[in-house]
C-alpha cells in the first residue's frame, strides 16, 4: 500500500496542471464556445493521447527513472510456476503409482488452460519450500478444465511431512525441456490488470500499452507469445506509474488528450 501511494503521489505532482492550463499558447482553444482542442502537448510533465499512448517529458523520464530494453530472443527455460495448496492426509491416487510411490504429501494447484495442457502424470515437480534445497514431488492427475478456464492439478511430495503444514500455501515449478529461442522481455516490462497482461511499447516519442500473451517465465525473463517481435522495444520500468498516468487521463476526471 505504501508504494502504491507513494506511486499516486508522484503522478498526480507530475501532472499537476494537466487539463486546462489557462496559458497562452498551451494548445487549448478556450474561444467563445468555451471548447477544448487537443491537437498539442499539455505544459505538464506527462499527457495521454489515444491511440499513441503516454507522452512525457525528458525531464519526467528523469523524474520518474523511465527505462527502455529491446525485446529479444533466449532459450528461456519453459518453466510452469503455480502455487500448491498442501493437504495433509496421504493421497491414494493409482495413476503412475512407480512414479509417487513415495509420497507422503499432496496437495493441489489451478494452472490456465494452456499451462496445464503442458503438464502431464509421472512429471517432477519442485516445491519451493526452501529454494536452496527445493523438495520433490510429482504431478499426480490433471483435472479437466473449470468454468473459470483453469484447471486443477494434484500434486504428490515425497518425504515432506515434516517440511509442509495441511492447509499451506508453496511455490512450485515444472520444468520442460525446450531447445529453441523465444521472444521474451523483461519480467519487470509486464503490466498485469483486471483487463489483461500488457506491456508499454515504444511508439516513437509515447509508449503505447499493448496487450500481450505471457509464457513461462525464469531467470528474471518472460516469454511473450503473442502481442511483440524481436526488435521491438518496450518501457521495463515504471510501468505501473504509467498505467497510473493512462488512468488518471481517461478515466479521473482530466482531458483524454
Amino acid at each position: 500500500m505504501k508504494t502504491h501511494a507513494w506511486i499516486s503521489l508522484l503522478v498526480a505532482a507530475v501532472l499537476a496542471g494537466t487539463g486546462c492550463g489557462h496559458k497562452e499558447g498551451d494548445g487549448h482553444n478556450h474561444g467563445k464556445d468555451g471548447g477544448h482542442g487537443h491537437g498539442a502537448e499539455s505544459p505538464s510533465g506527462a499527457s495521454f493521447k489515444a491511440g499513441k499512448g503516454v507522452i512525457v517529458t525528458e525531464e519526467t523520464k528523469k523524474l520518474i527513472g523511465v527505462e527502455i530494453a529491446d525485446v529479444t530472443e533466449r532459450k528461456l527455460p519453459n518453466q510452469i510456476r503455480f502455487t500448491v495448496q498442501v493437504f495433509g492426509e496421504k493421497h491414494h491416487h493409482l495413476l503412475h503409482q512407480e512414479d509417487h510411490s513415495g509420497c507422503d504429501v499432496h496437495g493441489s494447484a489451478f494452472l490456465s488452460v494452456d499451462a496445464a495442457a503442458f503438464a502431464k502424470p509421472g512429471q517432477p515437480v519442485q516445491v519451493l519450500k526452501n529454494t536452496n534445497s527445493p523438495l520433490g514431488g510429482v504431478v499426480v492427475a490433471v483435472q479437466k478444465a473449470l468454468a473459470l478456464g483453469e484447471s486443477e492439478i494434484i500434486i504428490g511430495i515425497s518425504n515432506a511431512t515434516a517440511a509442509l503444514k495441511p492447509g499451506e500455501f508453496v511455490p512450485a515449478r515444472i520444468n520442460l525441456p525446450r531447445e529453441e529461442a523465444v521472444t521474451v522481455v523483461p519480467q519487470s516490462a509486464l503490466l498485469r490488470t483486471s483487463e489483461g497482461t500488457f506491456v508499454y511499447a515504444v511508439n516513437a516519442d509515447a509508449y503505447f500499452r499493448t496487450a500481450v500473451k505471457a509464457g513461462s517465465e525464469a531467470d528474471g525473463w518472460v516469454e511473450i507469445t503473442d502481442g511483440l517481435l524481436a526488435g521491438d522495444a518496450v518501457v521495463t520500468r515504471p510501468v505501473e506509474t504509467l498505467w497510473l498516468i493512462e488512468l488518471r487521463a481517461v478515466k479521473g476526471g482530466g482531458h483524454s488528450h
